[in-house]
């Protein structure tokens, strides 16, 4: 947790730091104030994961890697043949969700197993999809883990999205199968008239 909220620019704060801003914001005529210490080096080092809140702190260049809106991922997916066009956009969305989670390698990413299922909570979510939308110049919904629940699934998302065509949207659905009776163990009411059972 410490590790990924230093990838945010939040550095931490000792007991003693946290009372004595607090107390200053309490002084303060601002309806909100945010005390905090900001380390900038790492959003430096990946501006695509910079929050809005924090951009107009952070000076940086936007990345040869990331292309802007402007098609070039289309462009670049298009040239090549059909079925090289999925395992490119799977092995990019591979990669950024190992970057979210922290791990060394996309290796660690399997391609069919649910976002749920590899760790990834709602603050995860928003990272992976602000990635994204800078890679292909999309502009993403903050509920795309949920709505293409595995790597693969959103790979085919992105490639319809980028490319046009049919796409068959699968989600993850779960039902609980028992065969077991419905059994009523107590029931309490509360009859006028001095009724006294549902009998």
């Amino acid at each position: 947790m410490g590790a990924r909220m230093a990838g945010t620019g939040a550095a931490g704060l000792s007991a003693d730091e946290g009372l004595r801003l607090f107390d200053t914001a309490l002084t303060l005529p601002f309806a909100v104030a945010v005390p905090m210490r900001l380390d900038l080096a790492p959003l430096r080092a990946r501006p695509e994961a910079v929050p809005a809140l924090l951009r107009a702190l952070v000076r940086t260049a936007r990345p040869e890697a990331a292309p802007a809106a402007d098609g070039g991922l289309a462009a670049r997916l298009s040239a090549l043949p059909e079925d090289e066009r999925l395992p490119l956009l799977l092995d990019l969305v591979r990669t950024h969700v190992a970057a979210v989670l922290g791990h060394a390698s996309a290796v660690q990413v399997e391609p069919e197993r649910a976002f749920d299922e590899l760790g990834f909570d709602s603050l995860m979510a928003v990272e992976l999809r602000n990635l994204l939308s800078a890679v292909t110049g999309l502009r993403l919904p903050a509920t795309l883990v949920f709505d293409y629940p595995t790597p693969l699934v959103l790979a085919s998302h992105l490639r319809s999205t980028l490319l046009g065509g049919d796409e068959t949207r699968e989600r993850v659905r779960s039902a609980v199968v028992s065969d077991e009776p419905i059994a009523i163990v107590g029931m309490g009411c509360r009859y006028p008239g001095g009724v006294g059972s549902p009998e």
